[in-house]
């Protein structure tokens, strides 16, 4: 895989991990999924058995957006979803799980080093992502871009993943995206906003 397709969705994941409005995470998260995506395409060769999977990708891509664009339309914040942490410590944090973790992981059986070392710093970044911000919203697309290694992994390996596998973790992350917007939904009903800091304010 190319290096710039890499360095592309790396930068991506970083900005998730800085950006503070919801939209622009969405859009970030978005173009990281068709760069992903437009790699599975151009090496469909033009053969048909390698469609359905391609094809997953960007289902998987328009779907997500959409779910999510519709999910913060209709549940606008009075006030920015402050993290908790702030943009550079929350950088920071991120740095330093990446030039920690990939390094300890054995290798994975890929062709390509530098694919693999990306494959799991998308990973780490989406855990990143996930446990320093507190917009719901943010968290899920933590998720999508944890799930963006994982493609990312599978389209560098050097045997090609099952089709049937391919698209059944797309359906799984599909299901997510849309019960966790639903939870999103119903926590911003509940207090006004998709900050799950105000979950604790909950009681047995």
């Amino acid at each position: 895989m190319s290096s710039p397709i890499i360095i592309g969705c790396l930068a991506l994941g970083l900005g998730v991990v800085v950006v503070r409005r919801r939209s622009v995470a969405l859009m970030l998260v978005t173009a990281q999924s068709l760069l992903l995506a437009s790699v599975a395409l151009s090496r469909t060769g033009g053969h048909v058995d390698s469609l359905p999977a391609a094809g997953g990708l960007l289902l998987r891509l328009v779907a997500i957006a959409t779910i999510l664009g519709i999910g913060i339309a209709r549940t606008r914040e009075t006030q920015p979803v402050r993290a908790g942490i702030e943009p550079m410590a929350r950088v920071v944090i991120a740095l330093a799980a990446l030039l920690a973790i990939p390094s300890l992981v054995p290798p994975l059986g890929f062709g390509d080093r530098n694919a693999q070392h990306a494959a799991v710093a998308l990973v780490v970044l989406g855990i990143v992502i996930a446990l320093t911000r507190r917009a719901t919203i943010v968290q899920i697309l933590g998720i999508v871009v944890a799930e963006n290694g994982a493609t990312l992994a599978a389209l560098s390996a050097s045997k090609a993943v099952p089709d049937v596998i391919e698209l059944g973790v797309i359906f799984d992350l599909l299901l997510i995206a849309v019960v966790a917007s639903a939870f999103h939904s119903r926590i911003f009903g509940h207090f006004g906003s998709g900050d799950t800091a105000q979950l604790r304010e909950l009681r047995d």
